[in-house]
């Protein structure tokens, strides 16, 4: 009997196979094993994973009993990219958290009130983007974790206060992470080919837009860095220009949601597969399973507005959007 695994199971098999630890094994090994079909075709399979689930538990268990921990300051990448929200004392940045996520994390009037790193995930459309809260970085002291985790972010956004010079607070990050060599890097590309820096794609966020003294400071942040960086402003305390911001941030992870279907069967256009734009055909089928790669012959397309049924080979370039059925 064939076993007839789901989007859902595949999707649960690529977080098992790239989890960064053993507890996020476990639960994407948890989560394959809820959502594959029960039936005598699957009996093996699900065998394996309990076996599985088994072991890593014990391994678990015996680094807790050798005083193993987590790495300070560490956060598992979930959903389609994890963006880093930095920036100096009070600029608001857990205020853009809560008001562009479901999570509550402490919004306060006085600085250094985001003592550890904290995730949430912003919707977008129907796929979900980790954005985690951090610590403030200030000339008087940052978090020596936190070079580190804004390194392993897809994306970094650099929140100022448009109310108090928002340029100088900006020189002040970029100038305290250069010194950790960290580069903030915005639209200009590498720093002077000096290769040995570690590059984090940057996004400056201009908060505080319901300010007096907003737009004139607006002129001169883009003034100053506007060449070199990409420029948002939003008022977390009013919740403006969110709809845009999310488009934005969804660009700038330079990723792409792609549905697949079953011949003769309607698309799942549920659960989209994310992949980076550049994607071809063959890197989608990979991505849903690792045997269609070496079994696939061709595809039919959909989307992209020229196409609608289209045969297209496995090298065929993927857009946002497109639907993809696969032939073996």
């Amino acid at each position: 009997m064939p076993a007839n695994l789901t989007p859902q199971y595949f999707s649960a098999e690529k977080r098992w196979r790239e989890a960064p630890t053993i507890e996020d094994q476990i639960a994407a090994l948890r989560e394959m094993l809820a959502v594959i079909p029960k039936h005598k075709g699957t009996d093996k399979l699900q065998g394996d994973l309990k076996r599985r689930i088994a072991k890593l538990q014990i391994e678990a268990k015996t680094q807790r009993k050798k005083g193993h921990r987590a790495q300070i300051g560490h956060v598992p990448k979930e959903g389609a990219g994890q963006v880093a929200i930095i920036g100096p004392p009070n600029a608001g940045k857990s205020a853009l958290v809560k008001a562009v996520t479901h999570a509550h994390p402490e919004v306060a009037s006085y600085p250094f009130s985001t003592q550890k790193p904290a995730a949430a995930m912003m919707p977008y459309k129907d796929i979900q983007i980790q954005l985690v809260d951090t610590p403030a970085i200030s000339d008087q002291y940052t978090v020596p974790w936190l070079p580190n985790l804004i390194r392993l972010a897809d994306l970094a956004l650099l929140v100022v206060d448009l109310g108090r010079d928002p340029a100088g607070q900006v020189k002040l990050v970029i100038d305290h992470m250069e010194k950790t060599s960290t580069h903030l890097n915005g639209k200009s590309g590498e720093r002077d080919g000096q290769l040995a820096i570690a590059q984090v794609k940057t996004i400056i966020v201009g908060n505080k837009t319901d300010l007096l003294q907003a737009e004139e400071n607006q002129r001169q942040l883009l003034q100053r860095f506007g060449q070199d960086f990409q420029v948002l402003t939003i008022s977390a305390e009013k919740q403006e220009d969110f709809a845009q911001f999310k488009e934005d941030i969804f660009q700038a992870l330079q990723i792409i949601r792609i549905y697949t279907k079953e011949p003769g069967k309607k698309p799942d256009l549920e659960q989209p597969y994310v992949l980076r734009r550049g994607s071809t055909v063959l890197d989608v089928a990979s991505s849903v399973h690792r045997d269609f790669a070496g079994q696939l012959k061709f595809a039919r397309i959909w989307g992209s507005e020229k196409y609608d049924g289209q045969s297209v080979q496995k090298n065929h370039l993927v857009e946002d959007g497109d639907i993809i059925e696969f032939h073996l």
